[in-house]
């Protein structure tokens, strides 16, 4: 389909000469000030136009696919050696580590999969709706891996504030504020001076006993509705940016034995988990100042769309773990 700003671009012969088909007033032809420039010019004028028109197109909020190709400002780029692959039989699970939220864990997490820890391992506690959890050392010969690597970690609940965070919620249920730092969604008390790592579905952290210095070597997915009311408790490393369809269709456990799979197939297994290298591609995660974001956000508030009809308490807040920041390879 084409505009009429397009449309009027077309040509024709009026008796002695080529003009503009712009304007007409009782059969009249309008004097047309690009006339003196001739065919050439015309053809340039309507280059012109087409272009301007088709860009206000291409960044409407008709046209979300188009909203997605922005400036490198409003993408971050995820670091290779921040970026995991864990492979399993229905497809690889990528995940984007960030050592802002959790840096000790963060550089467990990879050292764990350096060695080669989760190799051959299984997703063994899957709970629908909740998490899949793997990691489990039971199954290791502790003697041949460096204690360091079993160690406890101390907890990393929460970190000092940065200053390149992102606020995008004042009303939410469970934080002060909500908002993203790098494209991770986080809590952030200003008054506290803190931030920490929301769990959203793709959430990644570590899993611990009831005491919070504890975690070592477990770690779990956020795979269905966020539980937040583990915000603040658990130590969290990253986000899955590729791979949840993948995680979706992993084996559950029985909930009488809290999710734990009794009897373990390959269906469960990690065939095998990798640091990215320097020459693997690098994965995008969309900030919240992107236009395309804020157009959902937004919409998310005020229920701006034909689709809406009762609008009688908007605007009203949204749920930043429903409207995530998107990740891709070719920003």
């Amino acid at each position: 389909m084409y505009s009429s700003t397009q449309l009027s671009c077309s040509y024709r012969k009026q008796h002695t000469g080529s003009s503009l088909n712009n304007a007409t007033t009782n059969n009249v032809i309008a004097p047309s000030p690009l006339k003196p420039l001739g065919l050439l010019g015309l053809m340039i004028a309507c280059v012109v136009v087409f272009a301007i028109t088709y860009s206000a197109k291409a960044h409407s909020a008709d046209n979300p696919v188009a909203l997605m190709s922005g400036s490198s400002n409003y993408w971050y780029k995820v670091p290779s050696e921040d970026t995991v692959t864990f492979t399993t039989e229905y497809g690889d699970v990528v995940i984007a580590l960030n050592p802002s939220l959790a840096p000790k864990h963060v550089e467990r997490f990879k050292a764990l999969i350096k060695s080669g820890f989760y190799d051959k391992q299984y997703f063994y506690r899957v709970v629908d709706g909740f998490v899949a959890q793997a990691g489990s050392n039971d199954t290791h010969d502790k003697e041949q891996i460096s204690p360091a690597l079993l160690a406890d970690i101390p907890a990393e609940f929460t970190l000092p504030l940065s200053q390149d965070v992102d606020a995008v919620e004042s009303r939410d249920m469970f934080a002060p504020k909500t908002g993203f730092l790098d494209g991770f969604a986080i809590g952030l008390d200003e008054q506290r001076g803190e931030m920490w790592g929301l769990h959203c579905p793709g959430t990644v952290a570590f899993a611990r006993n009831s005491e919070k210095d504890t975690a070592s070597t477990e770690f779990y997915i956020v795979i269905g509705q966020a539980p937040r009311h583990l915000d603040r408790n658990m130590s969290v490393v990253g986000r899955v940016v590729s791979g949840m369809p993948a995680l979706q269709k992993l084996p559950r456990g029985d909930a009488q034995y809290g999710g734990v799979i009794q009897e373990v197939t390959d269906n469960s297994k990690i065939g095998r988990a990798l640091v990215h290298s320097d020459n693997h591609p690098n994965y995008y995660i969309q900030q919240p100042k992107h236009e395309e974001y804020l157009s959902r956000t937004n919409t998310g508030k005020t229920l701006d769309n034909p689709f809406f009809h009762d609008k009688v308490y908007a605007p009203r807040p949204v749920d930043i773990c429903y409207y995530k920041t998107k990740a891709t390879l070719n920003p």
